[in-house]
């Protein structure tokens, strides 16, 4: 019979620090200090600009158990926040966890929370090398920082969109959210839908390769769903957009599901967020309509008109609707 699973309030604070203390950096290199003091200190990049951001959260409203083990709760959680760096086209280089954590999770619950964090961090080379760790009577909750560095000049901003540029997508649109759908549903198989949920990526190295190779003029990850975070390019650029309803990249399971439970298809990819693909505008007229790049597909889904139109949908007969579909929204959704 298997023994009793210590706490973390069996075991206190200072255990669990030292036990996860063993996962991030040492001395060395840019880090001057890492754990041990009231802050991290780093050796300041020279000639290039920093990058800060900040993603809180919280169960029951960012993530379930119902859904993913802590390891993979940690790994989704960072790979959010780093897709912020990516959105423009930055370098990730160091990142911050705050942990706010129930006295009665297991201890080896919350240090399997803290691998996932620290294993994805590494793989987009921002380990983490700081944070804190408090006593919650609950939900758990998750904030990580995540600092990068751009060159003078070379983040990509959503303000750049003017009329006549080009909206493009990498990957198709809605999946994430599909293998949410799939789960919640009870639904047996959709494995690349529930693969998309479980364990995104975020796209680093794609931002910054489109970067320096086309002329992109705004960028934004796809966190929230495509309604959402092209009406933010929008509002920042002042500008306004044409949906192509049949260009949006849906992905066969994607369509099955929606079939399977009488949804729009289209709706559901223009609402559905945490892809964490890449929506940008560009005036490059070298990109062609649908095209591989780094192994993703890359696809033209409109273009953006001035303000006074707002954002539309066109149908596949050439008449055009405004788009009432809403993505995610806090404090709304």
């Amino acid at each position: 019979m298997p023994g009793k699973r210590k706490t973390l309030a069996e075991a206190g604070e200072y255990e669990f620090i030292r036990h996860i203390r063993g996962m991030m950096p040492r001395d060395g290199g840019t880090i001057v200090r890492s754990v041990g003091d009231d802050c991290l200190v780093v050796k300041s990049p020279p000639r290039k600009n920093i990058l800060l951001t900040t993603d809180t959260f919280v169960e029951h409203v960012h993530f379930s158990r119902d859904y993913a083990d802590y390891r993979q709760i940690g790994s989704r959680c960072m790979t959010a926040a780093v897709s912020d760096i990516a959105a423009m086209a930055g370098f990730p280089v160091y990142s911050l966890v705050s942990l706010s954590l129930p006295r009665t999770l297991v201890f080896n619950d919350a240090v399997a929370l803290f691998s996932g964090l620290q294993k994805t961090a590494e793989f987009y080379d921002c380990p983490v090398a700081g944070g804190e760790t408090t006593s919650s009577p609950g939900p758990s909750t998750i904030t990580i920082t995540v600092i990068g560095i751009c060159s003078p000049s070379k983040a990509i901003l959503r303000s750049g969109a003017k009329p006549g540029d080009s909206i493009y997508v990498t990957g198709t649109v809605g999946d994430a959210m599909g293998g949410l759908l799939a789960f919640q549903r009870g639904e047996e198989g959709y494995a690349f839908l529930k693969e998309k949920f479980l364990a995104p990526t975020a796209q680093v190295t794609l931002a910054r390769s489109l970067a320096e190779i086309y002329r992109l003029t705004a960028l934004i990850d796809l966190s929230d769903g495509i309604a959402t975070d092209l009406t933010h390019i929008c509002e920042e650029s002042r500008c306004g957009a044409e949906i192509f309803k049949e260009a949006l990249p849906i992905s066969p399971e994607l369509r099955d599901i929606c079939n399977k439970q009488e949804l729009s298809t289209v709706e559901f990819a223009l609402c559905a967020g945490e892809d964490f693909g890449l929506l940008f505008t560009a005036n490059d007229k070298s990109l062609g309509s649908s095209f591989r790049f780094m192994n993703q597909p890359v696809t033209r889904i409109g273009q953006i008109h001035d303000k006074a139109s707002g954002i539309m949908l066109q149908s596949p007969d050439g008449t055009s609707h405004p788009l009432t579909t809403k993505g995610y929204e806090h404090f709304r959704t």
